[in-house]
């Protein structure tokens, strides 16, 4: 019930005179509010390295630490293992080891992003949940290939393996494992999706221990050359077809949590 107070305030303004309003001044309150907004937004507005630059800072340095820590620690063993008649292919079978692991460093980062517990945070900010994620993806992407590329160039110097056999061997378990992880990502959308990646990644290395020590089941070789571009094609289509899934992911979590306001 409302005390006396309460309904005598609601009397005054209800008999309150109201003034009559100008179409035109509205008209011009309305498009001056808009010029202002578009003002501030425009002055908010970053360019795409600065973009970059933003989201460099949001991952962790821990990160970057463990892969710099696994490249070297992958080169210190290869320098340690080179011997024997099957040096050369063993040598490029222990450093693809280093694909899958590279991709586990940046697992925590993509999961956090997409999990519940921090999907708010995210969807707070001012750009788009797809174009954050578009561009950590990007930066850990073009980070784990540097390190494949300096794994690259050392095997070419300490074996006489030719540059299609090393991109084989170092990209194929690479796109592999992004693969993996994105269709993951796409469909397991739980604060456990993170454990399934690196559980995946980690079967993953698995097998390839498992391969590089059982030479007849090797599957790419000097004379296996065509069968391994077309496993490297179909693992980068793979790949390219998950990434475009992320978008819509995001993009239906944006509208999920609008909905749910």
């Amino acid at each position: 019930m409302l005390n006396k107070h309460q309904q005598s305030i609601i009397g005054i303004l209800q008999n309150s005179p109201s003034f009559p309003v100008e179409r035109k001044r509205l008209e011009e309150t309305i498009g001056g509010a808009e010029t202002e907004l578009r003002q501030a937004l425009g002055g908010r507005r970053t360019s795409l390295a600065d973009f970059y630059k933003l989201q460099l800072r949001f991952i962790s340095r821990k990160v970057w630490a463990a892969q710099l820590l696994i490249v070297m620690g992958m080169a210190f063993l290869l320098h340690n293992s080179m011997q024997g008649q099957r040096a050369n292919i063993q040598l490029m079978m222990l450093a693809s080891l280093a694909a899958p692991l590279l991709v586990i460093t940046g697992i925590q980062t993509m999961t956090r992003s997409l999990s519940r517990s921090m999907l708010e945070v995210e969807l707070s900010t001012y750009h788009l949940l797809d174009k954050l994620t578009a561009v950590r993806m990007s930066l850990l992407g073009m980070a784990d290939l540097l390190g494949l590329t300096l794994l690259g160039a050392l095997l070419g110097t300490w074996t006489d393996a030719g540059v299609l056999e090393m991109v084989l061997y170092l990209l194929i378990p690479f796109n592999l494992a992004c693969f993996g992880c994105l269709w993951l990502l796409n469909r397991v959308r739980t604060p456990n999706c993170g454990y399934y990646c690196l559980l995946y990644c980690c079967l993953l290395v698995l097998l390839q221990l498992i391969v590089s020590f059982n030479p007849p089941l090797l599957l790419l070789n000097s004379s296996a050359a065509g069968r391994g571009l077309v496993l490297l094609l179909l693992s980068a289509a793979g790949l390219v077809y998950e990434g475009y899934g992320i978008r819509k992911t995001c993009r239906s979590l944006e509208t999920a949590a609008q909905g749910g306001v």
